[in-house]
């Protein structure tokens, strides 16, 4: 019986052909083409601006948003330490927001505490594919005159009271590494429905270069890899056996390789947008994309249902509309749990997550958030990708019940 990894890339032979097709023909409008089906098709409208990754887009949305030196940006603490990292790039000031407790998603009720005269924006995550609440978070902004943006990098699909999210804020950011639920082998994106904004936001953009040719493939065979890695046969028999060895010496080797630097890498003037052949990638993941959501919502539910009454195990509260980029789950001995996990034959990751408020990079900006502190200890990513089927799903199930009579 193979064993089950923790992700799979998304990306097809459609994806592969259809880069090759890109690159050789040098087709330029594929990224024009990409950004607007990207607009049509998952938000309804608008403008998207392809960006060198989302933690760009967020630098450039600030900025166009005309954002001051000292200006305070509020964002939830537990968090990809990238976000407070680019509002400190744009010369803000990140404010800390703990999480509801047991969850992974900002307490709205303690927004106003920090609402001060120098908030102009503040930032909604719908982190894993989970949407925010959009409705507490936009009566609050607008009660003060605050601006709200949303980080959709883990929310591509989603949907918050009947819309898609991505669309209630001012602006939206998007990331697109190869395990999103939409890629375009890396970058990101950034979209909004105000053409003044818009024509900022592309004049940002109009100032970076395209991935080079050979950048690209050298992204598309990384994608390659870890489609040929995360098959159940070559990881069951190669990469399983390594994880094990590499885990008694205190390592992750998938964590290691997928690891993004937390900061806004170098200068973001010098950074790249995705090239034509990326954009061509997207353009053929936008016709399945609603596809691979469905198996994903599918999975999440059904895995959800499988684990419910578990002792020990906290399954954070969802929203309807969720996607499921991601299946975390809560637990005191995570660490424990992922290595009894893998001698099951199922693979888990600690996630990249981390309670901002506490990390030395942003000691001066910090905050007291416990809840935040809690989740970033305790939270563990269980395997939900769409090529899963619930014969699969019942595996990860059992693996966890037994896992955890022995943690």
């Amino acid at each position: 019986m193979f064993a089950i990894p923790r992700f799979r890339p998304s990306v097809s032979h459609r994806e592969v052909l259809s880069f090759l097709a890109a690159a050789a023909l040098l087709r330029r409008h594929a990224v024009d083409a990409c950004e607007r089906d990207f607009a049509r098709r998952l938000l309804g409208g608008g403008r998207v601006v392809l960006a060198p990754s989302a933690r760009v887009a967020l630098c450039w949305l600030l900025e166009a948003l005309d954002l001051a030196p000292g200006d305070e940006v509020v964002t939830q603490a537990f968090n990809f330490p990238a976000v407070p990292a680019a509002i400190r790039a744009a010369g803000g000031r990140p404010r800390f927001l703990d999480l509801a407790p047991g969850s992974f998603e900002a307490d709205w009720r303690r927004l106003d505490d920090l609402l001060g005269p120098r908030t102009r924006v503040v930032v909604v995550t719908h982190l894993y594919g989970n949407p925010a609440d959009l409705a507490a978070a936009a009566a609050r902004c607008a009660d003060r005159g605050v601006t709200l943006v949303e980080d959709c990098a883990q929310g591509i699909g989603a949907a918050a009271g009947g819309r898609p999210v991505g669309t209630t804020g001012r602006g939206a950011i998007f990331s697109l590494g190869p395990t999103k639920n939409l890629t375009l082998l890396g970058g990101g994106a950034v979209a909004c429905r105000d053409e003044g904004l818009a024509r900022r936001l592309e004049a940002l953009a109009a100032r970076h270069g395209k991935v080079r040719p050979l950048a690209s493939l050298a992204l598309m065979v990384k994608a390659a890899a870890l489609g040929v890695a995360t098959h159940p046969l070559p990881f069951s028999l190669a990469l399983l056996p390594l994880l094990r060895l590499a885990e008694r010496r205190g390592v992750d080797l998938v964590h290691q390789i997928m690891e993004e630097p937390p900061g806004v890498i170098g200068d973001p003037i010098r950074a790249r947008r995705p090239s034509a052949a990326m954009a061509a990638v997207g353009l053929a993941q936008l016709g399945r994309v609603d596809a691979l959501n469905r198996a994903r919502v599918r999975n999440g539910w059904y895995l959800r249902s499988r684990l419910a009454g578990v002792e020990r195990l906290t399954l954070p509260p969802l929203r309807e509309g969720c996607v499921f980029m991601s299946f975390p789950v809560l637990h005191p001995e995570r660490e424990v749990l992922a290595r009894a996990l893998r001698d099951r034959g199922v693979d888990s990751d600690l996630g990249f997550m981390a309670d901002c408020s506490s990390l030395p990079l942003f000691a001066e900006d910090g905050a007291s958030c416990p809840h935040s502190a809690r989740t970033a200890r305790e939270i563990l990513h269980l395997p939900i990708y769409p090529q899963l089927e619930p014969r699969h799903l019942d595996r990860v199930a059992t693996a966890v019940r037994a896992a955890l009579d022995g943690v």
